[in-house]
């Protein structure tokens, strides 16, 4: 059963200033990195268990789930049949405070 993925956001603004870091600092091929992205999002509804828990005690009781795509870390949880987008974010942020 595909599940409806809904994206966040906070998540929505990540994506956003992706967008515009690669652009600024020709960090790479805008619609390589954020397509790709989008691309792992929408995998989520058909395979929403794909991503494993994570490791962090409090995330993983608040059930947050995470998908790695690129140097990006997509967090997101499973609610009913739905898959809710938290935040995407580089891999190199600490993102146990920004969850």
């Amino acid at each position: 059963m595909k599940r409806q993925v809904r994206i966040l956001r906070k998540a929505q603004a990540d994506l956003l200033e992706i967008q515009r870091y690669t652009v600024r600092e020709s960090a790479g091929d805008v619609e390589q990195v954020v397509g790709g992205l989008l691309t792992a999002i929408e995998r989520l509804g058909r395979f929403p268990e794909s991503g494993p828990v994570v490791r962090d005690e409090r995330l993983r009781r608040a059930g947050y789930r995470y998908l790695l795509q690129g140097w990006y870390i997509i967090f997101y949880k499973l609610i009913g049949a739905h898959v809710r987008i938290y935040r995407v974010l580089h891999q190199r942020r600490a993102y146990e405070r920004l969850l």
